[in-house]
């Protein structure tokens, strides 16, 4: 049996292999690659079934020979905005808590991102030039 990874599945998995992992980040891993399976599996939510229903109905009534490949096209949209803008940032966190983009990295004590942001560095530098005006 072969298993279809999507996109978000196999960008994970890419990233997952190349991070410097340690056993007790297991759940966290499982998680995101869990999230990222989710999203690429991506199906309405139960909040839009009677809306969907109705406009399914609607388009069998319809004539237009392409009424439910535009609709297909809608809902499958809506399905991916849907739960990418629900998992996308859980998604991050889990990936973040793991050191992976540039953000966690100084968190995790990876390397690469620093523990300094440039935000902090700008800062820092303005700091700096007030306490040499005053003297």
């Amino acid at each position: 049996m072969t298993t279809v990874r999507g996109p978000m599945t196999r960008a994970v998995a890419a990233a997952l292999r190349a991070a410097e992992l340690r056993p007790e980040d297991g759940a966290a891993k499982a998680l995101a690659q869990r999230y990222a399976a989710l999203i690429d599996e991506a199906v309405p939510l139960a909040k839009y079934d009677k809306p969907l229903r109705a406009l399914r109905q609607a388009v069998r009534e319809s004539s237009d020979p392409n009424a439910e490949e535009h609709l297909a096209k809608i809902e499958t949209a809506l399905s991916a905005h849907s739960v990418a803008s629900d998992l996308g940032p859980k998604l991050l966190s889990v990936l973040t808590a793991l050191g992976m983009p540039a953000a966690g990295r100084g968190a995790k004590g990876g390397t690469g991102g620093g523990t300094v942001s440039p935000v902090a560095s700008k800062l820092d530098e303005l700091r700096e030039r007030r306490r040499q005006r005053q003297g």
